[in-house]
């Protein structure tokens, strides 16, 4: 649901002389009126989006070696686009931007060189439309081990070097 930020300063008004004199500068609706969604209010406050990268277990890897995740893109394409807007990435990689946009009712074009990776897009796009694509759904809050799991545990050959 769409929601704003309350402006920091309401009561600012604009100053030069001219028709909008001593009239309020900032909107109402205070910032980013209708493309801020509840669970980033904190994540806008803090300037730090916490995505985590396309690598091992991540369930949208794929054999690109540079991918990125579709929060990321997906994030920009609801800031910067409307429903049925045009979203063009002329390095199209796996299709991670056409999925973003198609994913939020936006159109795309995309470009890419190498056929491994455009039998890779198509893949995932056919996916998208068949409801079996396997992503990380946009504000997922990031696993933190407790402590407890092997992974997290400290190597006994690192202890050995101390």
């Amino acid at each position: 649901m769409p929601c704003g930020v309350p402006a920091k300063y309401p009561g600012k008004t604009h100053f030069k002389p001219g028709a909008n004199y001593a009239k309020p500068s900032g909107n109402p609706l205070g910032k980013n009126p209708s493309d801020l969604w509840e669970f980033l209010r904190d994540e806008w406050d803090g300037a730090f989006w916490d995505i985590p990268n396309c690598k091992a277990n991540h369930p949208e890897k794929t054999e690109h070696p540079c991918q990125f995740p579709i929060e990321l893109v997906e994030r920009c394409v609801l800031a910067f686009t409307d429903v049925g807007d045009w979203v063009l990435d002329p390095f199209g990689g796996v299709g991670t931007t056409a999925v973003a946009a198609a994913l939020h009712q936006r159109r795309a074009v995309s470009f890419e060189r190498e056929m491994a990776y455009q039998q890779i897009a198509l893949e995932r796009m056919q996916a998208l439309q068949a409801g079996t694509l396997r992503y990380r759904p946009m504000g997922k809050p990031i696993h933190e081990p407790t402590g407890g799991e092997k992974v997290a545990q400290v190597p006994a050959q690192w202890l050995q070097h101390r």
